[in-house]
């Protein structure tokens, strides 16, 4: 009898632990997942990037003969980078020229010789097919020498398109190219970025996105630099979700005029405003 009290109470502790096992495991947790916008605090983590990138190509192939700029180097809108083929295309060029100019000269001697048949043909001195074979000659000859013309501007356009430019102001991130490589069209040959200004990008979920607007203020905070503050704005968010990324793009455009703030480095974002 004592050996049947003694296990009637054993299970009815079993029971009681598991029915306060069974409670806590039904409780919701407060706690928003580590990417979402955390509404007590309006806090959320993102990345910097550049304001603009763009990887710069020849339409070109040819024969690297000359490169001037190099990695961290600054760059000016417009200045040359690099030349490619310089001898062929200068040769191409003279000779685009040198067959406009013998065209050229041709056309004169055509249109002289029209003069002349001319003359002769008001006073019956040629026949009228000896007048339009001349006629003929001279108007080829004029067609010839507009086909000069756009081939001169076709060599010195492929000249032009060897020398390689900076399409904005900005930094050298990568250099991808080397004396006496030949580059085919298209290869990449340079990095550019534009570090003046640097964008915090980051994403939210479906819930927190609602919360906020294009234009809303927050305080970006850059750990890596002893957690320096700036102010910044919301300039881009995604109206729809992307289903290769891990929620709705946004980002916030920093002026960055010291050259502080380097693409790659973490930002911690909290939102001084949220969105109605």
């Amino acid at each position: 009898m004592h050996k049947l009290s003694q296990y009637i109470t054993l299970l009815l502790l079993s029971i009681t632990a598991y029915n306060a096992t069974a409670d806590t495991a039904i409780q919701p947790s407060n706690h928003l997942p580590m990417n979402n916008v955390q509404l007590a605090d309006n806090y959320v983590t993102g990345q910097l990037v550049a304001a603009r990138s763009v990887i710069i190509s020849s339409e070109n192939s040819g024969i690297v003969d000359e490169f001037n700029k190099d990695i961290g180097d600054k760059v000016q809108a417009g200045e040359t980078l690099a030349k490619l083929s310089i001898a062929d295309n200068v040769l191409n060029v003279e000779l685009a020229q040198a067959e406009l100019a013998v065209s050229l000269n041709e056309l004169k001697i055509q249109q002289k010789q029209l003069q002349r048949y001319q003359a002769l043909y008001n006073k019956n001195g040629i026949s009228a097919s000896e007048f339009d074979e001349q006629r003929r000659k001279t108007n080829t000859n004029k067609a010839q020498v507009e086909v000069d013309k756009i081939k001169l501007a076709m060599a010195k356009r492929e000249q032009d398109k060897s020398q390689i430019s900076a399409p904005f102001s900005g930094v050298i991130l990568t250099r991808d190219l080397e004396l006496g490589q030949f580059i085919p069209a298209g290869l990449s040959l340079y990095t550019l970025v534009d570090m003046d200004k640097v964008k915090v990008r980051f994403y939210l979920l479906e819930l927190d996105v609602v919360s906020v607007n294009v234009g809303d203020a927050v305080t970006v905070t850059i750990p890596a630099l002893k957690n320096k503050q700036l102010t910044g704005h919301i300039q881009i968010l995604a109206p729809a979700f992307q289903t290769n990324e891990p929620g709705f793009l946004v980002e916030v455009l920093l002026d960055n005029s010291k050259h502080d703030l380097k693409p790659g480095m973490q930002a911690r974002v909290q939102f001084i405003e949220l969105g109605a």
